[in-house]
């Protein structure tokens, strides 16, 4: 059984052009087809900033909290349009890279600290700790297990 798909190109092209209702008109199964997540993402595979600013500020705050209305979703990404213009799929979200330490993350979420602050009181935290404030923060295994080879490399610093 194969999967339904979208025309990404016609859905990007209806919301350049300010089709309110496409979404509305969509049938059944092209609704279910709707993925708005992946729709911002080619969105904001743009070298307009004005319109990246827009989704950024219009947009990306509520994708999460308004998913049951995607039809108001379809509207906040048509007045973020700047119009037709050509897109790429943003291959910089795709991969997330980040040199910042896990162990220094932990510390900079659960203290609310600021980078710098956070490097300053790792030294002070017990390894049992910031292995409970991990778990509180709701950290996956994958990051559990990196964060325990960090700290086995910090043992034999």
């Amino acid at each position: 059984m194969s999967k339904h798909k979208l025309d990404i190109f016609k859905v990007l092209s209806r919301i350049d052009a300010k089709d309110y209702q496409f979404y509305n008109d969509l049938s059944e199964t092209d609704k279910k087809a709707y993925v708005s997540k992946v729709i911002i993402r080619w969105l904001s595979g743009t070298r307009d900033t004005l319109q990246i600013q827009l989704l950024n500020e219009l947009v990306n705050p509520f994708i999460f909290s308004l998913y049951k209305h995607p039809d108001l979703i379809h509207k906040l990404m048509c007045i973020s349009s700047t119009g037709n213009k050509r897109y790429n799929w943003n291959k910089s979200l795709s991969k997330k890279t980040s040199s910042t330490p896990t162990l220094v993350s932990i510390v900079k979420q659960y203290y609310k600290y600021n980078t710098l602050d956070a490097i300053d009181a790792l030294p002070l935290l017990a390894d049992e700790d910031l292995m409970q404030y991990a778990t509180e923060l709701g950290m996956q295994k994958d990051e559990i297990s990196k964060i325990k080879k960090e700290l086995k490399a910090r043992k034999k610093i």
